[in-house]
């Protein structure tokens, strides 16, 4: 089984030409598809993977909007299954979000199967150790849902970075130490401060969007083959999932490259897919 943890999606291409183009005349940042659910789906056959999950977020006014999409697509109809039952939604909830809380929001979610959260402190404009995400953090902990977050350098460092530094993390998970945490790119180029968290809080786990990419994707975000090995076995191998953030990236070249690393098959296999396979409850096949 393979379970991609890290997949962006837009309803349609208009929106996610919208989304990455502006970003890739900032940042030179290069995409593989414009993100729809049908190209996703396409490239998750390609790449053969079983599962992906939707870890979108959009600016405080469209952020609803596309909390009720990602569910909404995921969600079993009342005449018939959902329209992409392969694809998990989390969502996203920000401290300066209009109208329902993150809580009530959270909760009306909730009702509507979602299965998690995603933050991006840099898109976002906030960071995790933000005491006015603390009802976020308790709600989570109470109903022993994960949290998947950004960490490290969004493509560049600039002088929003310091929002996402892994070490954001540490009053968060000294307040409620079992926050069920996904740090992802592994930190993003601050791999001293993920092993520390690994090392303190042992139910974090990491992905490996960006950080273990089959192509570049810049000095400080990527690790090359053997520092890859080194990172996953200092943080431990059973804590990290396979992360591909699509749209910008091709599964199927990181699926085939987290398979030509000097691991054991059993430990690929976990990254690949067993590991989010426990964290999101889903059953292995024969397993």
């Amino acid at each position: 089984m393979i379970i991609d943890v890290h997949v962006h999606l837009f309803p349609n291409q208009e929106v996610g030409r919208s989304v990455l183009e502006p970003f890739r005349q900032t940042y030179g940042a290069l995409y593989h598809s414009l993100g729809t659910p049908e190209e996703y789906l396409a490239d998750m056959r390609r790449a053969g993977i079983d599962y992906g999950v939707m870890v979108s977020f959009a600016p405080d006014p469209q952020l609803k909007n596309m909390n009720f999409w990602t569910v909404a697509i995921t969600r079993p109809k009342r005449s018939g299954p959902a329209a992409y039952p392969m694809l998990i939604p989390f969502i996203s909830v920000s401290p300066t979000m209009k109208g329902k809380t993150p809580v009530q929001e959270l909760e009306h979610k909730l009702s509507w199967g979602m299965r998690g959260v995603k933050i991006h402190p840099i898109g976002q404009g906030f960071a995790p150790d933000d005491r006015r995400m603390w009802p976020v953090y308790e709600w989570l902990v109470q109903h022993n849902l994960p949290i998947l977050a950004h960490s490290g350098i969004n493509v560049r460092p600039d002088e929003k970075t310091d929002l996402a530094r892994p070490r954001r993390w540490l009053p968060v998970l000294e307040a409620f130490p079992n926050l069920r945490l996904v740090l992802a790119h592994m930190g993003g180029g601050f791999w001293d401060e993920s092993v520390q968290i690994a090392r303190r809080y042992p139910q974090v786990l990491f992905d490996t969007a960006i950080a273990v990419c089959h192509w570049k994707t810049g000095e400080r975000t990527w690790l090359d083959d053997a520092a890859a090995v080194d990172l996953i076995h200092a943080i431990g191998p059973q804590r990290v999932l396979f992360g591909s953030d699509y749209p910008w990236v091709d599964p199927a070249g990181d699926v085939a490259r987290i398979r030509a690393l000097a691991l054991t098959e059993t430990v690929k296999q976990g990254i690949l897919g067993g590991n989010a396979a426990r964290m999101l409850g889903v059953q292995v096949s024969g397993g």
